[in-house]
């Protein structure tokens, strides 16, 4: 077997290894937890989105006498 071909033969191994690392060490209920993390970043994002565009549309309105 030529060298190179080992070469990527470890780093096959090597990635395999990590990644059953990774899936052992952050379970399932982590993953959830994560999602539902972004879930709730989304939502007080898009909120903050929401009230900075009422609070604009409310001044432009009020600049313009389009009350």
């Amino acid at each position: 077997m030529n060298s190179e071909l080992q070469f990527w033969r470890a780093m096959a191994g090597y990635a395999l290894a990590r990644a059953r690392a990774q899936r052992s060490r952050r379970g399932r209920t982590q993953l959830g937890a994560s999602s539902l993390e972004w879930a709730i970043i989304s939502a007080i994002l898009v909120a903050a989105a929401l009230a900075v565009g009422l609070i604009v549309r409310r001044v432009v309105d009020k600049r313009s006498g389009a009350d």
